[in-house]
């Protein structure tokens, strides 16, 4: 993978959660909305081929809502725990269903830009325990969860050297 340049992207499950578990009623946006997230991996992945070099993506990890809920409301009351739920749906899940569609959207963009895309995301899928491959806030990889993307880079430099030859 000398000539390739390994774009690892950021969640998109960002938003003001103490703006939203004061007002759960209210219109809120995420701080990068999906086409804003599209258009930021696009212009990285033209920023890479510019340079000359072959843009690869990575997935998002995958995530643990009950943790990450948990990790956003420290500090926040019972009551504004209860907004954010309910602006939530009732239940944790939409979080991990939002982070979903952000990573949906850079497989969606790997393919339209003809670009390879590592897939952490069905390797920790397939743990036992997940839980282990993330630090507490429930979406950042632990040493443990780096070590499995980087064992799927070093996966996908073996493919791409035997096709290179």
């Amino acid at each position: 993978m000398d000539k390739t340049f390994v774009i690892q992207p950021e969640s998109g499950l960002q938003f003001n959660w103490k703006a939203i578990a004061a007002n759960p009623s209210g219109h809120h946006e995420p701080k990068l909305d999906l086409v804003a997230y599209k258009a930021l991996y696009t212009n990285k992945i033209a920023q890479v081929r510019a340079q000359g070099l072959e843009p690869v993506l990575v997935s998002l990890p995958i995530m643990d809502e009950n943790r990450y809920f948990a990790y956003i409301t420290r500090g926040m009351t019972i009551q504004e725990r209860k907004n954010l739920l309910y602006w939530l749906g009732g239940n944790t899940e939409r979080l991990r269903n939002i982070h979903a569609l952000y990573n949906l959207s850079l497989f969606r963009l790997a393919a339209v830009q003809c670009i390879h895309i590592v897939d952490i995301t069905s390797p920790m899928l397939e743990c036992a325990h997940y839980e282990q491959l993330l630090e507490q806030d429930g979406v950042t990889l632990s040493e443990t969860g780096t070590a499995l993307v980087n064992r799927e880079l070093s996966t996908l430099a073996s493919r791409l050297s035997l096709l290179a030859s």
